[in-house]
């Protein structure tokens, strides 16, 4: 399915590919990317593609890779986030061959959406403009931190999350938090009085961060 594109009536300062959660589609942040604070850049909402889910008795849904466990103490599908990666990265290819520099170009996304943007944002040959995870976590937590090449540790990175969040506790969301800490040094955490949702304030603060880094 084709992805979702918003783009901008002047050229814009940046791309943002942003991956929606579980069981959701490109559509889900359609509305919120079209507001006036985000004009200058153009988004990319794909969606993801058919699977079934572990997690969900095996229900067939649009998931970015397999999901066995909340808390995260089983294996991952690390299979499955590099297999859809791949289908990330060409959408990143298009918008280097339309003028855009990787540099310029942020990949987030929301709960799944999130963890697999952490993936692909630490794992790229290339250096993008910046990571964004909403309400999700830090995949892989070892394998990708611990082979994080030098000249990544000043991409910028927004994580937020909703302090009563019931979906992804947000105890995960700040053990990934700390563990990029350690690596990174321009990485924030913003935490908000809501469940696995989006709030008025972090849309503003989202907002802050993309203009901000691709400016």
């Amino acid at each position: 399915m084709t992805p979702i594109i918003i783009d901008t009536i002047e050229p814009p300062i940046g791309a943002v590919i942003f991956l929606h959660g579980l069981g959701a589609d490109g559509f889900d942040f359609k509305d919120i990317f079209a507001r006036p604070q985000f004009n200058k850049i153009r988004f990319i909402l794909p969606h993801a593609p058919y699977q079934r889910v572990t997690i969900n008795q095996g229900i067939e849904m649009r998931a970015w890779y397999d999901l066995y466990d909340l808390s995260l103490k089983k294996d991952e599908d690390e299979l499955g986030m590099e297999k859809s990666s791949l289908l990330i990265n060409q959408l990143i290819k298009e918008q280097i061959s339309l003028g855009i520099p990787s540099e310029k170009i942020i990949i987030g996304g929301f709960s799944q959406g999130a963890a697999m943007s952490f993936y692909l944002g630490l794992k790229d040959q290339k250096k993008l403009g910046g990571i964004v995870a909403l309400s999700g976590y830090l995949p892989l937590k070892d394998n990708l931190t611990d082979a994080i090449k030098s000249d990544l540790i000043d991409m910028p990175i927004f994580m937020a999350h909703g302090l009563y969040d019931s979906v992804i506790d947000i105890q995960i969301a700040d053990s990934s938090f700390k563990k990029l800490l350690q690596k990174f040094h321009s990485t924030s955490f913003e935490k908000y009085p809501m469940g696995h949702e989006v709030c008025e304030k972090e849309i503003d603060d989202l907002s802050n961060f993309l203009n901000q880094s691709l400016n």
